[in-house]
């Protein structure tokens, strides 16, 4: 008979995107929220730890599964270590991969001390794929789900985590989610959701996707980023930005604040931040318009973004791109946390959906014990009938003799 498992599962929503692999836990009643850079690199950890990287720093993350020889870095560690990282852009199997799997367990694994846990996830496609390829949805089913065995530290613990993938839906449906949109059959609910390498438009007639008016450009910060790039390699080449420079400096960019801009020297010179920072407002300016009339031409057909509500931005692009997208749809608003509203979306779908599977789970182990029960008095009364008829069979045969 089917038990309960002893093991804890958590609710998950897994958001792996382009640029960031962003993961929400429901533990304890609460989300926890983590976004890692989406970036890996083959590594060896003691050749690291030999060089005097400090692999176990705060988010310094290395994985490595079971069946594998080697590790990889993840995040900024893959960054910082090596120019050619993978971050499985423009490849529609990405969402299926074996990277996405390595993200969700160091996201989810980094913020849960079990050494065996469940995860229910629920994750997302980007619109125009999750209408081109339906069968990759069924493949990313396949690529997560599964006991994983992995480690986080060198090898010197193995842990267990099995994952079980509820459903797959189509990105912007996970911030409405998110957000209790409220809808009726009538309503037209939208998001633009701009993340690193693309932007996708979703709209939901009650909460029924409408695939006339869910499109995907790869447009997002990226672009702005290679323009950045491009931009100061015009000006002090051969001195190229590294990738993980220019992440920073449009980092910088978006938050204002002069700390979080890179130190960057040319020949021993420090550029000053102020010309960063000009540059990386211009690339932003030029991409703004692009991501604007995108939105502009996909909608036109329902006479413009004012039939939806509501409408709202999110994701990473939010930071860069808002206030230009708000000039020309005046009623666009965003949630508190522009950059997790898909995963909060999704890790909420997921909670409701384990919360029912458990309760299916129970009930049908209820019905197996009540149904093992009443068997085995079904046989205590057959062996009870069988004893007395044996019995009153001696007792004739007695009073015959």
């Amino acid at each position: 008979m089917e038990e309960l498992e002893e093991m804890k599962w958590y609710a998950y929503g897994h958001d792996f995107g382009n640029t960031v692999e962003g993961g929400v836990l429901i533990k304890a009643g609460q989300q926890l929220k983590k976004s890692i850079p989406t970036a890996f690199l083959r590594t060896d950890t003691n050749a690291m730890k030999n060089l005097g990287v400090n692999v176990d720093a705060e988010n310094m993350y290395v994985i490595q599964m079971k069946n594998e020889s080697s590790a990889y870095a993840f995040g900024d560690l893959a960054l910082a270590q090596g120019v050619e990282v993978w971050t499985g852009r423009d490849d529609e199997k990405r969402y299926a991969s074996h990277y996405s799997l390595r993200g969700l367990l160091v996201n989810a694994g980094s913020q849960i001390p079990d050494k065996e846990f469940g995860l229910y996830v629920v994750t997302g496609l980007p619109a125009d794929l999750f209408i081109k390829f339906p069968t990759l949805r069924d493949e990313i089913k396949d690529g997560l789900n599964g006991t994983h065995s992995f480690t986080l530290d060198g090898g010197d613990t193995w842990r267990t985590a099995t994952v079980e993938v509820g459903t797959v839906v189509m990105e912007g449906a996970g911030a409405l989610i998110a957000e209790g949109a409220i809808v009726n059959k009538t309503t037209e609910s939208a998001v633009i959701d701009i993340g690193g390498g693309t932007t996708d438009l979703y709209v939901q007639r009650g909460q029924i996707p409408v695939p006339e008016f869910c499109k995907g450009k790869r447009l997002g910060v990226e672009a702005a980023q290679t323009l950045l790039m491009e931009a100061f390699e015009q000006k002090y080449s051969p001195r190229v930005l590294t990738l993980f420079e220019a992440r920073a400096i449009m980092q910088g960019f978006a938050s204002g604040k002069k700390k979080d801009f890179p130190s960057v020297s040319v020949y021993g010179q420090s550029v000053d931040m102020t010309e960063l920072q000009a540059m990386a407002e211009d690339a932003v300016k030029q991409i703004s318009g692009d991501i604007v009339s995108f939105v502009s031409s996909a909608w036109r057909q329902a006479g413009g973004a004012a039939r939806f509500d509501p409408v709202y931005i999110i994701g990473g692009g939010y930071y860069y791109f808002e206030k230009a997208l708000k000039a020309r749809i005046k009623h666009l608003k965003s949630p508190d946390d522009p950059t997790h509203a898909n995963a909060i979306g999704y890790a909420v779908l997921a909670a409701r959906m384990l919360l029912k599977r458990n309760q299916e789970l129970k009930k049908k182990q209820e019905a197996e014990k009540a149904a093992a029960r009443a068997s085995e008095q079904v046989e205590a009364s057959e062996q009870t009938e069988a004893t007395e008829t044996g019995e009153s069979q001696i007792s004739e045969a007695s009073q015959g003799a």
